[in-house]
């Protein structure tokens, strides 16, 4: 289950010092929280023999810290991080107790377009932890882009709605247990440098301190 799995403490902790950076915001140099939800759609990969990875679509939660830098009247750019959590599940593999935990940091401009309304584009770089049967490495270097819109509560609130991109380097030789028209059997899996790509659409809720 989502709620249970073992990166969850990272996330409070990530939530916990977005907070503390919240305490020394001011109206000059305020701080945006986003926590979001979204449903993430894998791509696919390909090892040595003809073996196709292909994760299943699957929902996720993550959070967003950002701060101003470079503000203009019109626009503006922010930088900070986010980090994401999703279950997986992969087809033709028995061991499907899979997850993937994202950190990254990020840099995006904002574009006033209306009055209560604003776009966004950014970049983002860092880590991937995956747990999965047919990966060598627990950490992945990932990067990725985004963008979207925020749309005016108030002040201080914002509903975001955002697609965002990321790729992950997948590299190296394990074996795993596969799903056969004969049962379960142990299948060797090798990956020569491939990307593993999600594409997200995820909505949010930003609060300014």
């Amino acid at each position: 289950m989502l709620l249970y799995n073992k990166y969850l403490p990272y996330f409070f902790g990530i939530f916990l010092l977005g907070f503390q950076a919240s305490a020394f915001a001011s109206d000059s140099h305020p701080v945006y929280i986003t926590p979001y939800w979204g449903y993430a759609f894998p791509d696919n990969i390909d090892a040595d023999g003809g073996l196709k990875i292909a994760p299943d679509n699957n929902d996720l939660i993550g959070i967003t810290v950002e701060g101003n830098y470079g503000k203009q009247r019109y626009q503006n750019g922010r930088i900070g991080f986010t980090a994401q959590h999703m279950n997986m599940k992969t087809d033709g593999f028995t061991d499907n107790d899979e997850s993937v935990s994202i950190f990254h940091f990020q840099a995006s401009n904002h574009y006033r377009i209306a009055p209560m309304l604003t776009s966004f584009i950014g970049l983002s770089v860092g880590g991937t932890l995956i747990e999965a049967s047919w990966s060598k490495q627990d950490i992945l270097f990932s990067g990725g882009a985004f963008f979207g819109s925020d749309f005016f509560i108030d002040n201080n609130v914002r509903i975001r709605l955002e697609a965002r991109w990321i790729a992950n380097r997948v590299d190296g030789k394990t074996s795993a247990s596969c799903d056969t028209d004969s049962g379960p059997q142990a299948c060797d899996i090798n990956i020569d440098i491939d990307w593993l790509s999600f594409y997200q659409t995820n909505l949010g809720v930003s609060f300014v301190f």
